[in-house]
């Protein structure tokens, strides 16, 4: 790891995809807001590494964001009883 970009984007997937695995246990998550966080680690790691550090820094921080949104939001209810 060369920048601090670097860094943030990798542990910020980390974080998303522990949380899509443990979400994944018990449910069936959507997968498209896993993946959103997913290309924006990727481009703000890429705008970071190339001289845009303000855009790289807001799309990180609206990912983390959406990564707390996702793992403050309470599992499924089943709605199925079984007999």
């Amino acid at each position: 790891m060369e920048s601090i970009f670097d860094f943030l984007s990798v542990m910020l997937f980390v974080a998303t995809a522990g949380l899509f695995l443990v979400r994944f246990r018990h449910e069936d998550p959507p997968l498209a807001p896993y993946l959103v966080i997913t290309l924006v680690c990727i481009v703000g790691n890429w705008l970071g590494n190339n001289g845009g550090g303000a855009a790289a820094v807001a799309l990180m921080i609206a990912a983390a964001f959406l990564t707390l949104h996702l793992a403050s939001e309470p599992y499924r209810e089943d709605h199925e009883q079984s007999s």
